[in-house]
C-alpha cells in the first residue's frame, strides 16, 4: 500500500513540476510623454511634448513591437532668425505692406522597432515591469508660422533656410510599470524613456547668420516622463499540462 502511495505522491510531484504557464498578450498603447533636450537639441528647443501610438506583443515576457510619435512645442530658443529681414526680430512686412508676426514652433517625430522583456508581478498576470528598447528615426525642425499672410520672405524655398531641419538614426529605451486591471477594463502605463539620436542638419545654408551650415554628425538626445491606455486587444493566461 506504501508503495502505490509513493508512486502517486511521485506522479503528482511530477505532473506539478511540468506545468507551463503561456503568458501572451497584443496590446495597443496611446501615450503622452514630456520631453526634455539635455544635449545638442537644448541649444536650440527647450522642453516640449509627444503624443504617441504603440504596438506591443508580449509572448512569455519577451516583448516586440513598433511605436510612432509626434513631437510639437512653443520654446524655440532662438527668437532672431529673422532679425537680417524683420523690421523687429519676429516681425515682417508682408506682401500687402503690413506688418505680420511670425511665430516659432518646434516639430518633429520619431519612430522604434522595438523588443525587450517583462517582469511581472504575479505569475498568471500580466502587471509588472516592462523594460524595452528600440532602432528607429527621428526629426525635427522649427515651424514658422503666420497668421495666413503672403509673405515673400520665407515661401516655400526660402524657409528652408530658417527651419533648421535635422534627422537621423535614433535608439530608444523605456521603463515602464504596466497595470493589467483583474476585474475591469481600466489598464494604464507610465515610465521614463531616454532617446538618442545620431544626426545631421540637412539644409545647406543658414540665412539667419548668413553662413554655410555645418552638417557634421551630432548627438541629440532626450529624456521623457510618459504615461498612457493600454487597450488590450488579445490576452491569453492559459495552463498546459504535459504528461509523460
Amino acid at each position: 500500500m506504501k508503495k502505490y502511495l509513493v508512486l502517486i505522491l511521485s506522479f503528482y510531484v511530477l505532473n506539478l513540476h511540468s506545468q507551463e504557464i503561456d503568458i501572451s498578450s497584443k496590446t495597443i498603447q496611446f501615450d503622452f510623454t514630456y520631453q526634455s533636450p539635455i544635449t545638442g537639441m537644448s541649444i536650440d528647443y527647450g522642453n516640449n511634448s509627444a503624443i504617441g501610438l504603440s504596438y506591443l506583443t508580449n509572448k512569455n515576457d519577451l516583448l516586440f513591437g513598433l511605436d510612432a510619435n509626434f513631437m510639437f512645442g512653443n520654446n524655440v530658443k532662438n527668437d532672431s532668425i529673422l532679425q537680417l529681414i524683420g523690421v523687429d526680430n519676429l516681425l515682417l512686412i508682408n506682401a500687402n505692406g503690413e506688418l505680420d508676426e511670425v511665430l516659432l514652433y518646434e516639430r518633429g517625430a520619431n519612430t522604434h522597432l522595438l523588443f525587450g522583456k517583462s517582469f511581472r508581478f504575479e505569475e498568471k498576470h500580466l502587471s509588472g515591469i516592462y523594460a524595452y528598447g528600440g532602432l528607429g528615426y527621428l526629426q525635427y525642425k522649427t515651424r514658422l508660422e503666420t497668421n495666413k499672410t503672403y509673405l515673400p520672405q520665407i515661401d516655400e524655398e526660402y524657409i528652408k533656410g530658417y527651419d533648421n531641419f535635422t534627422n537621423g538614426i535614433s535608439t530608444k529605451i523605456c521603463v515602464d510599470f504596466m497595470h493589467f486591471d483583474k476585474k475591469t477594463s481600466v489598464n494604464y502605463h507610465i515610465g521614463l524613456e531616454f532617446l538618442n539620436a545620431f544626426t545631421k542638419n540637412r539644409r545647406a545654408y543658414n540665412f539667419s547668420e548668413g553662413a554655410v551650415i555645418d552638417n557634421s554628425l551630432k548627438i541629440d538626445q532626450l529624456i521623457g516622463f510618459k504615461f498612457g491606455i493600454i487597450i488590450p486587444i488579445q490576452r491569453n493566461n492559459e495552463e498546459k499540462f504535459h504528461y509523460n
